[in-house]
C-alpha cells in the first residue's frame, strides 16, 4: 500500500498534501505538526473522521479514494474503474476501516508504522533503558504507565467527539497556558504602571519644593524613588512583552503556513465553542500531569516503548532483586549509523507484510536521525532511499541536514520534498508544497 494524496477539509478551508510513490520528506515540521500529520494519515485508513479524504494505491496496482464527506456517507471508490467498492472495506461495526482487515486499531497501527529515534536506539542503549526501568518500583511504574495510556485514550475520545484531534488539543492547551501567563503579566504591568504614575506625580510635585527648602540634596530621595520605579516599570513591561511574544509563538506554532495554517483554523473552531475548549484543555492537562509523573520515574523513555518491553523490564527487575548490579553509566554510547541501519531495516521489513494478504504499509520516520553527524545522516538517508524501492517511506523532520540532502536528491525524481510555503530559498524544481484548495480531485 502507498499513499498518494491526503486532503483535509475544515469549513471552507482545505489542506492537501501530495506524496511521492517511494519517498517523501516533509521538512521543517515540529513535534506537534509531525504528530498531527501521522495521526491524520493513520486515522484516514482507520475509522476516520468526516472531512478527511485519502487517495492510495495497493501493492497490486489498484488505486482507491476514501471519501468521508461531512454529513454524508463514507465510501471507497476504485479510481481506475470509477466503481464504489465500499462493501469490501467495511468493518464489523459498518464503518469504512482498512486497518480492521489487518487486525489493527489506530493506536497499534500508529505505534507500528511510526519509527522514532528511540525505536532505532542501539542495543546497548535499549538495555540501559530497560535496566533504568527495572530499578523503579514496578507497581508504581506500571500504574503510572497505565494512567498515561488511559488519559491518552480519554483525550483522543474527547477530541473525536469535538471534531478535533489530539494535536489540536495539545495546541489549544498550549495557547490557553500562554494566554493565562499573558493575562497575569498584563495585570502586573497595569498595576505597576499606576504606581509608577503616582510616584512620578509625587516626585514631580515634591522635587522642586524639596530642592528649595532643603537644597539639591533634599531632592535626591525623590529622584532615586523615581529612578527605581521607572526601572521596575521597565522590568514588568519586558515581562509583559515576553508573555505576549510567547503567546504569539504558541499561536504561530498552530497557525503558521501550510498544514500549520489549516491546523490553526481548526483550533479557532474548537476555541469558539467554550464547552469544547474546556473539555479539551482539562483532558490535555490531565494527560500532561500523568506524563510529568511518568518522567519523574522513567526520564525520557517513552511510555509505549516501555510497555512493549514490560516482560523484559520485569525479568530484569527480578534479577536485580536477587543480585543487584551497579547502576548503568549515565553517558550511554551514542548510536552509530550501523546500529540505526539495522534497527530501521528490521522495522521496515515488518511493515512490508503487515496488511491483509501480506500487503505492505507505509513507514513514517519521525525525525529518527538526530543522534548522527551530517556524514552519517547522508549515508543512512541513502539506505532509506534504497529501501523506498520496496515500500513507501515518509520522513517527517525539522532537521536542516535532512532537508538539505532532500533538496539535492529531489532533482533526480526519486523523492519529493515538502517544505513550509514561506521558504524563499527553496529550488524551483523537484519539490512540492501543501496546497490550499476549494475542491477535491478524485
Amino acid at each position: 500500500m502507498h499513499f498518494e494524496r491526503l486532503v483535509i477539509e475544515s469549513g471552507s478551508d482545505t489542506f492537501s498534501l501530495d506524496l511521492h510513490r517511494r519517498l517523501t520528506i516533509v521538512a521543517g515540521v515540529g513535534r506537534l505538526e509531525r504528530d498531527g500529520l501521522i495521526n491524520e494519515f493513520v486515522s484516514a485508513i482507520g475509522h476516520g473522521r468526516s472531512g478527511v479524504h485519502l487517495e492510495l494505491g495497493s501493492d497490486a496496482g489498484t488505486r482507491y479514494a476514501i471519501f468521508r464527506p461531512v454529513g454524508g456517507r463514507h465510501c471507497v471508490v476504485d479510481v481506475d474503474h470509477t466503481q464504489d467498492v465500499t462493501d469490501a472495506f467495511l468493518s464489523s461495526d459498518g464503518s469504512v476501516n482498512l486497518l480492521d482487515r489487518a487486525g489493527l486499531d489506530e493506536r497499534s497501527a500508529t505505534r507500528t508504522m511510526r519509527v522514532t529515534a528511540q525505536d532505532l536506539a542501539s542495543r546497548s542503549q535499549q538495555e540501559d533503558a530497560i535496566a533504568t526501568l527495572a530499578r523503579v518500583d514496578q507497581g508504581r511504574l506500571w500504574d503510572v504507565a497505565g494512567k498515561v495510556l488511559d488519559r491518552e485514550k480519554a483525550l483522543a475520545d474527547v477530541a473525536a467527539e469535538s471534531g478535533a484531534t489530539v494535536g489540536d488539543a495539545e495546541a489549544i492547551e498550549e495557547i490557553e497556558r500562554r494566554h493565562r501567563e499573558f493575562e497575569l503579566a498584563q495585570a502586573e504591568h497595569e498595576t505597576f504602571r499606576h504606581v509608577w504614575f503616582m510616584v512620578g506625580g509625587i516626585t514631580a510635585i515634591g522635587a522642586l519644593p524639596a530642592a528649595v527648602l532643603l537644597g539639591p540634596i533634599g531632592a535626591i530621595p525623590l529622584v532615586l524613588a523615581a529612578i527605581a520605579t521607572t526601572a521596575l516599570s521597565i522590568v514588568f513591561w519586558r515581562r509583559f512583552e515576553d508573555a505576549r511574544r510567547l503567546e504569539e509563538a504558541a499561536l504561530a506554532q498552530a497557525g503558521a503556513n501550510s498544514y500549520h495554517a489549516f491546523q490553526m483554523h481548526r483550533v479557532n473552531e474548537a476555541l469558539a465553542n467554550d464547552q469544547n475548549r474546556r473539555t479539551l484543555v482539562v483532558a490535555a492537562e490531565y494527560l500532561r500531569a500523568a506524563v510529568v509523573e511518568w518522567k519523574l520515574l522513567a526520564g525520557e523513555i517513552p511510555v509505549e516503548w516501555a510497555v512493549e518491553r514490560r516482560s523484559e523490564v520485569r525479568r530484569e527487575a527480578n534479577l536485580l532483586a536477587i543480585a543487584p548490579a551497579p547502576h548503568p553509566m549515565s553517558d550511554r554510547p551514542v548510536s552509530t549509523s550501523d546500529d540505526l541501519s539495522y534497527s530501521l531495516l528490521r522495522r521496515l521489513e515488518g511493515l512490508r507484510t503487515l496488511g491483509a494478504g501480506g500487503e505492505s504499509f507505509p513507514a513514517f520516520l519521525d525525525d529518527p536521525l538526530t543522534s548522527l553527524d551530517s556524514e552519517a545522516k547522508a549515508r543512512l538517508l541513502e539506505q532509506i532511499s534504497e529501501a523506498s524501492r520496496r515500500q513507501q517511506i515518509i520522513v517527517l523532520t525539522e532537521d536542516a541536514d535532512v532537508a538539505d540532502w532532500a533538496r539535492v536528491e529531489s532533482l533526480t525524481g526519486d523523492l519529493r520534498i515538502v517544505e513550509p510555503a514561506d521558504r524563499a530559498d527553496r529550488p524551483s524544481g523537484g519539490d512540492d508544497t501543501p496546497r490550499r484548495a476549494r475542491r477535491i480531485a478524485a
